[in-house]
């Protein structure tokens, strides 16, 4: 059985969410032995025995307690990120920012440093657990540290083995034995830095301190870019109420005394508001510089002219007779108005025009004053588009699909036509991040949005719902066909090649599909539908699209009632060991036995292992699960060996995820010394699948396996990623013949001459080699004709318990009479 196992390498990783995004993938087989076409992983559990359950359950415990402290730290790097967003004080984010990841950290100290957006000065400085201070010569001296984080471009991890801590940091810093800092940035533009430290001689920082850290500093990042756009919103509008009065003691200044008068000429020509001053006719008679510089007229060149030239050609004759009949009965006039500079920019301003008359009650002049309001209109815009879009691609989120969503819902009700909602994301974007930097990543999420987009019509939406996910809304859809055709023409604009940095890279697409109203009548539903019909597609294979269907959507809660019945079997002790019978060709009796995983639930019975196995690997729980089993199979044993029964070596299955954290050989030595059994009687059992990760690290777990003498087996041999390179470059003893070769080797030519060829190479290699899925007495008679070393299946035993298994290797017949010669 293979499995093609998708958000895997997240879980493994620590439960972290950086990653946003896919983990890599390998097939993964089992080899169950347990009945009918069940090959699939063959893990290993018992019911602990009552002397050891406080033990187990301490280790169980222990396991629980280390994924509840990252939980935690998620929890607290998630409110973190809210609460920041949310401050609107400089100071109080820092101390805030100081507090939480200094504990989010397990730091003994902490440091950031921010820049101003304009003068890139030094703008920040704090620190937890010492003076700032002593970092301010160096703050922003990128020769030499804390200011060198300026120029780096990932996150620069120091350790000292020695406890007189780490060189390089400014005099008077508190010693450090790790040390971990990274630039504060948000899409390349660079903020300041961060750094963390701990004293000599504590735990090191790690990659999992690395990716927390990495997510601090962009929640930093993103929450000082706010604060700094809402500081200028802020600051144009106090600009604002200081210019307002300014203009009320212009308007003053002109009817008081000829000192107020004087006044009012300073005021003129220093204010940043634009004045201009008009005679009875609307001449213009003099303007401030602060209106040259606005408008781009001197006073020279405007001077005689109606204010008209400023004209833009926006507003109708309407709205102008309206502002002198203002002026006429009102003596002022207030608003928004449209002008045009000198180079025909149109931009807008707030005005104030006033009527000025004379003792006579006349009309003298008539004095306006303006400010240029285009800034902040940007910086209100751009604060509205941020919170309706998505930052990387400027799609639009998922609050305005929605929105969209019902619309095209409610407009479609009394239609023909259908909607159709396809949700796709990246195949392995991960990989991509992992090796060529997120920055890549990001740019290939910006094309994807540019190719989807070209294929939008123009009612359809595109949104970009964060990480690599991304919905494309058709609204008018004629039938399944229509849609069909969207959805490879979608595939095929994502595969083309892309060019990226330098790099040229070719991802994957999968798509879920889901109808209007067929899947959902509202948009809850028909997201819901679409996300699982995608979970299918990955299940299924990469690179395609898939339609929802009622049935996936009882899978996918199936899976986790299944998924939450195995989180507490593991607590409840329900899973057990079952052992079956490996027999020798040469006297017939009992040689060796494998241990097969079981899983009986109070409330769902016996699980077969086909389901639940791939969901401990899916999940993470096969880490536990796995390590379990090896101990258990030890201490069982050795219980059967101290009770004076034949020794027997047991054959236990190793899980891919298990290699690829790199604890085997350390859980096996710690198996052996608990139970006391000589490692000789143990024997590992892998798939192919666990060499076709990362074969040093494999070979080198395998190596040092053999060294303790525990033997190697390689299970489902040709069902799989076959290659002879195996053979010869990794520390086997024994080769498996899979069941599917040996249920047809007596009926079709083709499995008896794999099998025939398996025997021939693997005892040139000088292997053991041992056929699964025995169930006739042809097949036992063929495979003892070719030369096969021992055999294993129903025609001797089924996997039993412990205690069967254990009256069978008292026994002194053997198990199966050998065919005559």
């Amino acid at each position: 059985m293979s499995d093609d196992l998708s958000g895997f390498q997240t879980i493994l990783c620590g439960l972290t969410p950086l990653g946003l995004e896919a983990a890599a993938h390998s097939p993964i087989s089992y080899a169950l032995g347990a009945a009918e076409h069940d090959i699939g992983a063959l893990l290993v559990a018992q019911t602990v025995a009552p002397a050891l359950a406080g033990a187990i359950r301490a280790l169980v415990a222990e396991r629980m307690a280390g994924l509840r402290d990252i939980a935690a730290r998620l929890a607290t790097v998630e409110d973190l990120g809210l609460r920041l967003i949310g401050e609107r004080d400089s100071e109080q984010m820092i101390a805030r920012f100081l507090e939480s990841a200094t504990r989010i950290m397990k730091a003994d100290h902490l440091a950031v440093c921010l820049l101003d957006a304009k003068s890139h000065q030094t703008c920040h400085l704090s620190a937890h657990g010492f003076d700032p201070e002593i970092l301010a010569p160096h703050a922003n001296t990128r020769e030499r540290l804390p200011g060198s984080l300026l120029n780096a471009a990932n996150a620069v991890l120091m350790h000292s083995l020695d406890a007189t801590g780490i060189k390089g940091l400014p005099d008077k810093h508190p010693p450090a034995g790790t040390f971990l800092g990274l630039p504060v940035l948000e899409h390349n533009r660079l903020h300041g830095w961060l750094y963390f430290t701990r004293a000599p001689l504590a735990a090191p920082f790690d990659s999992e301190d690395e990716r927390f850290a990495a997510t601090l500093a962009a929640q930093l990042a993103v929450a000082y870019e706010n604060l700094t756009l809402y500081q200028s919103v802020q600051r144009h509008a106090a600009q604002l109420q200081l210019e307002a009065a300014a203009r009320q003691q212009s308007d003053l200044a002109l009817r008081e005394s000829e000192q107020r008068l004087r006044l009012a000429a300073r005021i003129f020509e220093s204010t940043q508001e634009s004045i201009m001053m008009t005679d009875a006719n609307a001449d213009i008679i003099a303007v401030n510089a602060a209106f040259e510089l606005s408008t781009g007229y001197t006073e020279q060149e405007v001077k005689g002219r109606n204010p008209r030239l400023l004209m833009s050609g926006r507003h109708d004759s309407a709205f102008y007779r309206a502002i002198w009949s203002a002026l006429q009965n009102h003596g002022q006039w207030r608003g928004e108005i449209w002008n045009k500079r000198k180079n025909g920019e149109i931009y807008p301003v707030r005005i104030a025009i006033d009527t000025v008359r004379g003792d006579d009650g006349q009309i003298s002049a008539y004095v306006s004053v303006s400010s240029d309001v285009s800034a902040l209109k940007e910086a209100h815009h751009q604060v509205d588009f941020l919170s309706n879009h998505n930052p990387l691609t400027l799609l639009p989120n998922r609050a305005v699909l929605i929105e969209r969503l019902r619309t095209s819902i409610a407009a479609a009700r009394d239609g023909e036509r259908q909607i159709a909602l396809l949700l796709f994301n990246l195949d392995r974007l991960q990989r991509i991040n992992d090796s060529l930097g997120h920055e890549t990543g990001d740019s290939m999420l910006r094309e994807v949005a540019r190719r989807a987009g070209v294929l939008a019509g123009p009612h359809d939406v595109l949104a970009h719902l964060g990480g690599d996910e991304f919905v494309l809304l058709l609204t008018q859809c004629l039938d399944s066909d229509d849609i069909v055709e969207h959805a490879g023409a979608l595939i095929e604009a994502v595969a083309r090649p892309f060019d990226v940095g330098g790099h040229d890279l070719i991802v994957t697409t999968s798509v879920g599909i889901s109808i209007y109203p067929r899947d959902g009548a509202n948009p809850s539903e028909l997201l819901k539908a679409a996300d699982v019909a995608l979970s299918h597609m990955k299940d299924t294979g990469r690179n395609g699209f898939r339609f929802f269907k009622g049935e996936m959507n009882a899978q996918a809660l199936r899976w986790m009632s299944l998924e939450t019945h195995l989180r507490r079997a593991i607590e409840r002790g329900e899973l057990s060991l079952n052992y079956q019978p490996q027999v020798s060709m040469a006297d017939g009796k009992i040689c060796s036995m494998e241990a097969l995983l079981r899983w009986r639930s109070p409330e769902l019975g016996q699980v077969a292992p086909n389901d639940f196995i791939a969901l401990a690997e899916d999940t993470g729980m096969i880490l536990p699960i796995g390590n379990w089993v090896i101990r258990q199979a030890c201490i069982q044993n050795k219980a059967w060996q101290d009770a004076g029964l034949t020794r027997l070596r047991v054959a236990v299955n190793v899980s891919a995820h298990q290699f690829m954290v790199g604890t085997v050989p350390q859980v096996v030595r710690e198996a052996l010394s608990e139970s006391g059994l000589e490692a000789r009687y143990l024997e590992v059992e892998l798939t192919e699948s666990v060499m076709m990760h990362d074969t040093e690290a494999t070979a080198a777990q395998l190596t040092e396996l053999t060294e303790m003498g525990v033997s190697i087996s390689l299970d489902d041999f040709g069902t799989g990623y076959s290659s002879l390179g195996y053979l010869s470059r990794f520390m086997l003893d024994k080769l498996k013949i899979d069941q599917t070769f040996v249920r047809n080797i007596t009926t079709e030519p083709r499995s008896a001459a794999i099998a025939q060829a398996t025997i021939a190479l693997a005892h040139g290699l000088s292997l053991v080699v041992i056929a699964e899925g025995v169930e006739t007495e042809g097949q036992l008679a063929f495979l003892k004709a070719i030369g096969c070393d021992e055999v294993q299946g129903y025609l001797f035993s089924r996997p039993v318990p412990a205690d069967e298994m254990g009256r069978l290797m008292s026994g002194a017949t053997p198990l199966l009479r050998l065919p005559a010669a």
